[in-house]
């Protein structure tokens, strides 16, 4: 075999062990970010909480729009791609049957989703979803996914749209809320209680989590598994 092929089959090699691993350990938060810290310690309270914020709330993208979760990472580390424009895609996937790639080269391509959505041929697919409507009339993207955030919680979680917007209100954010939502569903406590616990106690959200039993690196199987309480074997 000549050098220069064996160099393409070691390179070769080297992207599939690569692209596996990346699908099943990589999580990412606004871009290619790469968590180490993803254990609890007490020592280092803090330092898992961007991970297990990370990797439940991806894990929930992943079963709510039924899609794989190494293609939510995927898009954040290497596409770049926003939670705000990862939601509303998904959304308008859903919705139209249009592939999400797609969706997202449109959206770089065009600059905006009022104007993806307004060139789409299956536009009147949208019809009746009051959000999407307002995408298309053209709601700021930051607005549009942090109302495709809270529909997407309530949604899921089976959560009154009221109690969403009140843990809004109260300051968290939608990885935050998802977490604390799925928290409650496991301890049989009240996410006001549980909140109001962390913040009482000054407790990270790692912490938080194991001390109801959920290991940081289990939140995001536990959202895959949802409404199970517990782990399957």
């Amino acid at each position: 075999m000549q050098r220069s092929s064996i160099t393409r089959a070691v390179f070769l090699v080297f992207f599939l062990l690569l692209s596996g691993a990346v699908g099943q350990a990589a999580e990412s938060i606004g871009g290619c970010h790469c968590f180490r810290e993803r254990a609890f310690v007490p020592a280092e309270p803090f330092a898992a909480d961007d991970y297990i914020l990370a990797t439940s709330f991806n894990s929930l993208l992943a079963k709510a729009f039924a899609v794989s979760k190494q293609q939510i990472v995927m898009q954040k580390m290497q596409g770049g791609v926003t939670s705000d424009k990862l939601l509303i895609g998904l959304k308008i996937s859903r919705a139209t049957g249009v592939e999400l790639q797609q969706l997202l080269d449109d959206r770089k391509e065009k600059g905006s989703w009022q104007e993806v959505l307004a060139a789409l041929p299956i536009a009147g697919k949208i019809r009746g979803d009051e959000l999407l409507e307002k995408i298309r009339a053209g709601l700021p993207e930051a607005e549009a996914g942090r109302l495709a955030a809270d529909e997407l919680i309530a949604g899921f979680f089976s959560v009154p749209p009221a109690e969403v917007a009140s843990l809004r209100k109260s300051g968290l954010n939608e990885k935050e809320m998802a977490l604390l939502i799925l928290l409650a569903h496991i301890s049989g406590k009240s996410p006001e209680v549980l909140a109001a616990d962390k913040k009482q106690n000054s407790k990270s959200w790692s912490e938080t989590a194991f001390a109801l039993g959920v290991a940081p690196e289990d939140a995001g199987k536990l959202i895959l598994q949802y409404p199970d309480k517990t782990l399957s074997k």
